[in-house]
């Protein structure tokens, strides 16, 4: 198995395709590894038992006529709970849904699903998300906790927690989560993945029923999108030109039809990277996310690319406190915006009305998660973590627009700054300490941390990479997270302690529609600081809980 395991997603598409690996040795292959890293680490929420049949069709397909399918001809792969694929459950992690679904399972297949299989490849088995997906931890009630398999008392980050789990502990060879805080890149991050949060409407969440499929009815604020998470970057770049054709375009006009364009991710002309390490983060970076920073920045320079320092908070151009308040605003954990009149609010932890970043389900006698309540709680008043310029909720249509309105302007500024330096992209720490304990999660929550999600708000394309693993060097250094706000304090020391060997990753990012110059940029750092992806099956999860 440990040969099948390590072969990337096109070195698999060869050897199926030449007769030297059948399909069905290849899922069994990895069907075992994640059935161990499931037992583990609780990543998986159903089989696709029909991924089986759908094996022995490849085979059967390749032996009659010797060609294949598609490109990615006989490959599984793993797919995000809330992804609709027929038969089989989407539960938002909610237990009302889990329980509907025995029943009542999917109708529909989503476009992506669809548009893979196509390309040849099909769903071995579906994975655990956070409660909503809306926060970047690892759990809900409906399925528990997802656990890091570097390291099993720290979480995988979510909310495309089981993906991130089962990738990074080498138990498929790609797999699809969603985006719009850190969804992809944070369990990336943590587990040592590549991972590519596109613009967002290069990919789709659309079912074949052509039904529109969004954060909420009518909510183009922040939009949320699909994207790859794989152990290399070159894998992302197959799984994209897979999905990049007409299968999609076709399920969700509003897609545009932009197939990969390889050709730029060949190009060699250097590229202008501009760099930041504090300037947009907080709280402060720890010795290992800085470094692992360093390093790719002088990598880049010596392989003659121009590194420039991008200032835009220090400037005064856009600065968190702007980015926060627009942001909330616009209700990133509410879907009230456009409301007639703003409803009395209850209690985290006595939440009773439709919530949801990705379309959303009633709380109404749901148990809810800690990280969901700590994310539904403001951050301490007069620390740094409730540090934003305060904006109108958008309880009527008027200040829905007017946040609209800033957001647009700050993306307006953000892009002009771009320009001015003249860069092509965009190299930053993704998150500022490494995998968190589970119990930890919650506390940053409160705390306001949102690395990613600038993003996801500007709408620009971001991926990230591993370069390194936290040292003993980097341990022996002080750490100060620079925050008054205890929680968070507390949340980021303690996941800096006792983190040697965990995975430390770097992020890029490109302007809109320009994921191939992401990419290209996330092969120039691959490729000058390997991380090798050998090394994720060969971990060897302690399992804490029952599945």
């Amino acid at each position: 198995d440990e040969q099948i395991l390590s072969l990337s997603v096109r070195e698999l598409a060869l050897a199926i395709a030449s007769g030297t690996l059948t399909s069905v040795e290849t899922l069994h292959a990895f069907r075992r590894r994640a059935e161990v890293v499931h037992h583990a680490c609780n990543v998986i929420t159903c089989w696709v038992e029909e991924a089986e049949e759908y094996a022995r069709h490849c085979d059967d397909y390749f032996k009659a006529t010797g060609k294949t399918l598609g490109p990615l001809h006989g490959i599984p792969y793993s797919i995000k709970d809330h992804f609709a694929l027929k038969g089989h459950p989407a539960t938002m992690g909610l237990e009302k849904l889990k329980a509907l679904a025995v029943t009542k399972p999917t109708k529909f297949d989503s476009a992506v699903v669809i548009a893979l299989r196509a390309a040849g490849a099909f769903p071995f088995c579906k994975t655990n998300m956070t409660q909503l997906g809306e926060t970047w931890g690892g759990g809900n009630p409906a399925y528990g906790d997802s656990l890091n398999p570097w390291d099993s008392l720290r979480t995988t980050g979510g909310s495309s927690c089981g993906e991130g789990g089962l990738v990074g502990g080498g138990g498929s060879p790609f797999g699809l989560g969603s985006d719009v805080g850190g969804s992809v890149r944070i369990p990336c991050a943590f587990c040592g993945l590549c991972g590519l949060k596109p613009t967002a409407k290069r990919l789709t969440f659309n079912w074949e029923d052509f039904r529109t499929i969004l954060n909420h009815e009518g909510d183009y604020g922040i939009l949320a999108t699909a994207g790859p998470m794989a152990k290399r970057v070159e894998d992302l770049v197959e799984v994209c030109a897979a999905l990049w054709t007409e299968p999609l375009f076709k399920l969700d006009p509003r897609v545009p039809p932009m197939p990969l364009n390889r050709a730029l991710l060949e190009e060699t002309r250097p590229l202008r990277i501009g760099w930041y390490i504090d300037d947009l983060v907080y709280p402060a970076v720890c010795p290992s996310a800085r470094r692992a920073v360093e390093m790719a920045k002088a990598a880049l320079q010596t392989a003659g690319h121009t590194l420039v320092e991008f200032r835009a908070h220090a400037e005064g151009i856009v600065t968190l406190q702007e980015l926060r308040g627009i942001d909330y605003a616009l209700h990133i954990l509410d879907n009230s915006a456009g409301a007639q009149a703003q409803k009395p609010k209850k209690a985290a932890n006595e939440q009773d009305e439709n919530v949801g970043n990705y379309g959303g389900g009633p709380l109404k006698g749901e148990r809810l998660h800690p990280d969901w309540i700590a994310a539904h709680t403001p951050p301490p008043k007069g620390t740094k973590s409730a540090d934003w310029k305060v904006m109108p909720r958008t309880n009527t249509p008027d200040a829905y627009q007017k946040a609209m309105g800033a957001r647009d302007k700050v993306r307006d500024k953000w892009a002009k700054y771009w320009n001015r330096l003249g860069i092509d992209v965009l190299l930053c720490p993704p998150w500022p300490f490494p995998a968190p304990r589970v119990e930890q999660v919650r506390n940053a929550h409160v705390g306001n941390l949102q690395a990613m999600r600038l993003y996801n708000f500007l709408d620009y394309p971001a991926g990230v990479v591993p370069v390194t693993k936290v040292s003993s060097e980097d341990l022996a250094q002080t750490y100060d997270p620079d925050t008054d706000d205890a929680l968070m304090a507390e949340a980021a020391t303690t996941s800096v302690q006792d983190s040697l060997n965990l995975p430390v990753c770097v992020q890029l990012a490109a302007p809109p529609w320009r994921e191939e110059l992401c990419l290209r940029a996330m092969l120039e750092v691959q490729r000058r600081l390997p991380f090798d992806p050998a090394q994720h099956s060969k971990l060897s999860p302690v399992p804490r809980r029952s599945p």
